[in-house]
């Protein structure tokens, strides 16, 4: 184990090298240094001298890390936070109490004495549990294994209004203030145009759109979200990303639909409350990771894809993609790329257990979705307009997570309106409220007048080839890039994670998917996490050494 995690850390340094002469080329006054070794080079050069070393020598470095290197935490300070949960149960609890049995996992996790769980719901004609009113939208706290109403008679409030989400938000912030904050919106999802929110008492083309979210949240600058994330269908689309960007850390969204089971809030509400301080990215691959796992170990899962994205890398996605649709802009007109693809649910459980066939009438088409990484490998990987939008996307892509069914949803799409003059007329509304660039939007338009809009992609090969995000890590590794601009990850400049400041400076955590490992580049020292150890590392180049950090003795110890 020792030596593979030795490997690891070698890889990520050479990567780091190799990366750093790249930025010192860009055109700048700054003094060059010299070029670094190749990876091999410098692997070979470490084992040859750590195999000449004394004996001497290997007693000294057992018998304690260098003094100068620091311990780091696996996360941040935070002994408080606060989780905002913006509930419209809808048909979804009338009809299947599904709101309710979420709520009853909250309660069941113990959260409530560190962490503030407060519960908004609204949109509902008929609530199964709990005695919560359908005829007045109500405001619960979880608290001391037990559902607790807080604000009552409000009102029948519109879910999908912006000036009640806005309420919301500042009723929380004033009255139950944190040190960390998450957001998650509970209902339907309806992808970038048409936004969030079924609610019952409302007409039923009312929604709440990713222009008055981001005009809720923008309403209450004053706080910053760690996590937002939506336990609703088809909403992880750049477009969604983008205009949450200004107001959170993380987005965690689901590029699928969603099965009845949603959200599994048990697992990860009591890893909060037992350390509200958890670091955001390891916090989001436990929620991602009990999705998928209810949903692979459930009768009544389905297909799930679900990703966490780091917001501070969508801007330079966005120009990413722009560029990439412009140069393939034929391509992209000659087929529809949206993704015919359904929600797959099992077929059964136990020694026959097996994914269906798609098993809904509805499909991601019917949004206009298509998956960027699958559209990029169909159409042109090669050109350095595809690398730089790979190397955009895979820094975006902090944490994926897929159940064992095959379909080429890989975490993030795009919608483009093929064919369909009154989703593109919506479409121009939202996307020029969240400030998207005027000539991308005129731009797509042209998706409206193609005569290839009913000749879909097949994306079976991609589907057959498509192994997970670990195929990518030669190139593209440890989220940043390796195709030429190095733009989307490590600043050596600043010495930083791009969208960081000072403040996160200890939580940029990256996880490595062919390792999996997590791995942070702090103060020109490498450390590596296992969490499923829950064990921290740090690598010593010049002597090829790893120690391992005891907290009980507060020290560094050699893993050897």
């Amino acid at each position: 184990m020792w030596r593979k995690l030795k490997k690891i850390a070698v890889t990520i340094l050479a990567v780091l090298g190799v990366l750093f002469i790249i930025i010192m080329l860009m055109p700048d006054d700054e003094e060059q240094e010299d070029r670094p070794r190749e990876e091999a080079e410098v692997t070979s050069d470490i084992e040859e001298s750590a195999s000449a070393e004394s004996s001497v020598v290997e007693q000294t470095q057992a018998e304690a890390a260098p003094s100068e290197v620091e311990t780091i935490s696996v996360g941040v300070e935070a002994k408080s936070a606060t989780v905002m949960i913006y509930m419209n149960g809808s048909d979804l609890e009338t009809n299947a109490g599904e709101a309710t049995d979420d709520i009853s996992e909250m309660i069941s996790s113990g959260i409530g004495d560190n962490v503030n769980v407060i519960i908004q719901t609204m949109g509902t004609k008929e609530w199964q549990n709990y005695g919560i009113s359908s005829d007045t939208a109500q405001t619960y706290k979880i608290e001391n294994g037990d559902l607790t109403l807080v604000r009552d008679n409000l009102g029948q409030l519109d879910c999908t209004s912006k000036d009640t989400l806005s309420e919301f938000i500042g009723f929380c912030k004033d009255n139950y203030s944190a040190e960390r904050y998450i957001f998650i919106f509970w209902n339907h999802g309806g992808g970038p145009v048409y936004g969030f929110g079924y609610d019952e008492w409302q007409p039923e083309e009312s929604s709440l759109t990713i222009a008055e979210m981001a005009a809720a949240f923008s309403e209450h600058s004053d706080i910053y979200f760690d996590i937002i994330g939506m336990d609703c269908c088809i909403m992880a689309n750049l477009e969604t990303c983008y205009a949450l960007s200004p107001f959170c850390r993380y987005t965690l969204l689901s590029e699928d639909f969603e099965s009845g089971l949603g959200w599994s809030y048990t697992g990860w509400m009591k890893n909060l409350e037992e350390n509200p301080g958890i670091s955001a990215p390891l916090l989001g691959k436990n929620i991602i990771e009990d999705i998928i796992s209810d949903n692979e170990d459930s009768f009544i899962g389905d297909s799930a894809c679900i990703g966490l994205f780091n917001e501070s890398t969508i801007r330079n996605l966005f120009a990413a993609w722009k560029a990439y649709a412009y140069k393939n802009e034929e391509a992209l007109l000659n087929k529809n790329y949206s993704k015919n693809h359904m929600a797959k649910g099992r077929m059964s459980k136990g020694f026959w257990d097996m994914w269906g066939l798609d098993d809904s009438d509805v499909t991601l088409s019917d949004y206009y979705i298509s998956d960027i990484l699958a559209l990029v490998e169909g159409i042109d990987s090669s050109s350095s307009e595809a690398k730089e939008l790979m190397s955009a996307l895979k820094a975006a892509v902090s944490y994926y997570g897929h159940t064992s069914d095959k379909n080429e949803l890989t975490g993030l799409s795009v919608s483009l309106p093929y064919g369909d003059s009154y989703f593109y007329d919506q479409l121009r509304s939202v996307y020029s409220d969240i400030d998207f660039d005027e000539d991308y939007i005129d731009w797509l338009e042209g998706f409206v007048y193609t005569v290839s809009y009913d000749d879909y992609y097949d994306y079976d090969s991609f589907e057959d080839s498509w192994g997970g995000w670990g195929a990518y890590e030669d190139e593209y590794g440890g989220n940043i890039s390796g195709g030429g601009s190095c733009e989307y990850g490590y600043d050596y400049d600043t010495g930083d994670y791009y969208g960081y400041g000072d403040e996160w400076a200890a939580d940029n955590w990256i996880y490595d998917y062919e390792e999996e490992i997590w791995y942070l580049y702090e103060n020109e020292t490498l450390y590596l996490y296992d969490d499923m150890t829950d064990t921290t590392y740090y690598y010593d180049e010049d002597a090829d050494e790893l120690y391992y950090y005891d907290e009980s003795r507060d020290d560094w110890f050699p893993a050897d």
